[in-house]
């Protein structure tokens, strides 16, 4: 091919370069529209699926809203009242016949507790047909899930979807409130009441959803379980798993760990539809009230219909264009390159060393005319080139000589570098040590807890039995002799004193192991949005009070500085409060301690601001304290290092806080101080 390409004259080559660079340019205009195009359908499919995706999540949720308010309202009633069984039979049909999201209700009672000649009292009422009918449980429920899990959690819980058969006879799914009445003083459990929901209709909207001519929605259970599906035969008989082991999908198996984790996805996974085998888009999202999630199955190829017919027209209007531009160009080819033809046979003689043959005569002025004057000169010139060449070799010599100081300077560049790699490395085996250690921790603490919890009960019961024992010595006074009595006395007394201090130490020990767990303990919690300013400002509080619970002589002033544009950021609450308690805790140590030195010379001052950076949060604390030496800045948030007194701190609070920040919120936590002025910890949060 090279060879056929040389012996082409300058014509042909000039047409094959022109119109292999005009199809290069039409293809790349071409599969750029292609993604475009795709590109833009594919981001108005995510916000479709999105919008299909959180309504059907809404419809569902209020439906499962409405369910559970049911026997939340009707369970206080029972709980303050006592009903005869012709009460209770009708209060039960009230919740069905009065609300049309009802199924069916059940009261289950405790063992003997409403009837003592029975074990078991169930009364049950539920839909059939436009009437409502009412039986009893006969079978054993108290080893049903709906009876037994919010017993033992004491809290209401929605049921995993079953089959009720000889009662409801229908695909249902229950919720269940527990009972509980006060008894001599006691809060005993009563029974449980439930409220149970049809899947037909779940079933009947989610056959409704269409999405084009083959997608459709499904939901699945908080296991992985078909609820809803549009093949019947999959329905409570599947597995989001077992379909994924069934096909082999490793992405659809990874979807449904996502789904029933209560995470969602917009159009952005694809797999193979199930009922169709065809390629496809997913979008799913949890429900709230039951962790349930609601899948939406997108065809792809259905919605790249448009796209695909713009593909086939460009084609076609591309090979007619590169056709007509293909006439064009031979034309315009075979003016150019006449004259150069009779140019190049006389530039052949010149190159065999004829320098005295006779060029041909070009009286254009285009570049060919140029071209033709430039050999005439090309002999005169040939001088000035050989001149030039020579200055070229003592510049290429010049060169050589500095190579070696470039590569000099490449080297050192190179050996900077490894030592960043070394530096990182030792950073990545200490994050490692730290890891291991945190998991050695954890397992030492849950070691002592158990005989350290016997230590502190004991410690307990022995402070009250030397107490009883005193209160008996004193009864028997008249009994015992003066001497021996004070022996007893004293020795009662030091059976306590010595029990109490156990007592307290082991109380000491439990907050340190306490606090190992915490420290050694992963991510904790649900992210939700929070008013950051709100949080602090309880926290704040709680740590001034909490100072003064222990010194009543503490006082404080606080300068608030909070920037109310910040609106909710999505952390974790819960845990990003032990955060500012921990730094609020030691800036009231810190400044109670330099009360304590200056006394009326000085006066403590806490300053909390907040500020809006965009897309991340900045939350600064600062007290004019005794602060911290320079030499230990970079050691406070390593585990047990504390500047307390034995006995008062753990070492554990800033450790665990710098977890909670930096590794759980990817945020910043650092720390500013000059001994005698002021310390300052400022926390970044993204948004």
């Amino acid at each position: 091919m090279n060879a056929l390409m040389h012996r082409r004259g300058l014509a042909f080559k000039l047409i094959l370069a022109i119109f292999a660079s005009i199809s290069v340019v039409f293809f790349l205009i071409f599969v750029y529209n292609y993604q475009v195009s795709r590109k833009l359908v594919h981001k108005n499919l995510v916000t479709s699926a999105q919008h299909i995706t959180e309504s059907t999540v809404l419809r569902v949720q209020k439906v499962l809203e409405a369910v559970q308010k049911v026997p939340l309202n009707y369970a206080g009633v029972i709980a303050s009242s006592d009903y005869s069984r012709p009460a209770l039979y009708q209060l039960l049909r009230q919740m069905v016949e009065q609300n049309e999201e009802v199924f069916g209700a059940a009261l289950a009672f405790e063992p003997y507790s409403f009837d003592a000649s029975r074990r078991g009292f169930s009364p049950y009422v539920c839909r059939s047909g436009d009437s409502v009918s009412f039986q009893f449980i006969e079978y054993d429920y108290f080893s049903m899930d709906w009876y037994r899990v919010p017993k033992q959690l004491n809290r209401p819980v929605w049921s995993e979807p079953y089959y009720d058969e000889g009662a409801g006879n229908a695909l249902m799914c229950t919720y269940s409130v527990p009972i509980y009445r006060e008894q001599n003083g006691r809060r005993e459990f009563l029974a449980i009441l439930t409220s149970d929901i049809s899947l037909d209709w779940l079933q009947q909207y989610m056959d409704s959803v269409k999405i084009c001519e083959t997608g459709y929605g499904y939901i699945i259970s908080s296991k992985g379980t078909l609820v809803s599906h549009p093949n019947p035969k999959l329905i409570m008989k599947e597995t989001i798993f077992s379909i994924a082991d069934t096909q082999k999908s490793s992405v659809l198996r990874t979807v449904g760990e996502r789904m029933v984790q209560g995470g969602s996805s917009f159009a952005e996974v694809e797999y193979r539809n199930v009922l169709t085998g065809k390629l496809s888009w997913l979008a799913y999202a949890p429900i709230p009230a039951n962790n349930w999630s609601v899948g939406i199955v997108f065809p792809v190829d259905e919605f790249m219909a448009d796209v695909n017919r713009l593909f086939r027209n460009l084609m076609v209007m591309c090979v007619a264009g590169i056709l007509i531009l293909l006439a064009v160009v031979v034309l315009i080819s075979r003016t150019i390159t006449r004259p150069l033809r009779r140019l190049a046979r006389a530039a052949s003689h010149f190159a065999q060393g004829n320098f005295d043959i006779v060029l041909p005569v070009i009286k254009s002025r285009d570049e060919i005319g140029r071209l033709n004057q430039s050999f005439i000169t090309m002999q005169s010139a040939l001088a000035q080139t050989i001149g030039e060449l020579r200055d070229a070799s003592e510049k290429l010599q010049e060169y050589n000589r500095t190579l070696e100081q470039k590569v000099d300077e490449r080297t050192a560049e190179l050996r900077r570098k490894n030592e960043e790699l070394i530096a990182a490395q030792a950073q990545l085996v200490q994050s490692e040590k730290m890891a291991s250690l945190g998991q050695l921790t954890a397992g030492i603490a849950h070691e002592i807890k158990n005989p350290l919890n016997f230590v502190n009960n004991f410690a307990e019961l022995t402070v009250d039995l030397a107490s009883e024992l005193g209160e008996e010595l004193g009864k028997m006074e008249a009994d015992i002799p003066e001497r021996d009595r004070e022996y007893l006395c004293g020795l009662v007394e030091d059976i306590g004193s010595n029990a109490r201090k156990i007592n307290d130490h082991g109380k000491r020990a439990d907050s340190i192991v306490k606090g190992m767990l915490l420290h050694s303990r992963g991510k904790s919690g649900d992210r939700q949005p929070t008013d950051i300013n709100a949080l602090l400002a309880e926290y704040v509080n709680l740590g001034y009070h909490g100072m003064r619970a222990q010194d009543n002589s503490f006082n404080l002033k606080i300068e608030a500085d909070y920037d109310a544009t910040l609106g909710l950021v999505n952390v974790v609450p819960q845990n990003l409060s032990r955060v500012f308690l921990n730094i609020i805790n030691n800036a009231c140590y810190s400044t109670h301690q330099k009360k304590k030195e200056l006394k009326d010379a000085y006066f403590p001052v806490l300053s909390v601001q907040t500020r809006n950076l965009e897309d991340r949060v900045e939350i600064r604390i600062r007290d004019n304290g005794v602060g911290i030496p320079r030499e230990i800045l970079d050691k406070v948030f390593q585990p047990f290092f504390t500047t307390k007194p034995a006995g008062q701190g753990t070492g554990l609070g800033l450790s665990l806080s710098y977890d909670i920040v930096v590794q759980e919120h990817r945020g910043e936590l650092r720390v500013d101080s000059e001994v005698g002025s002021h310390a300052e910890f400022v926390i970044v949060l993204p948004k």
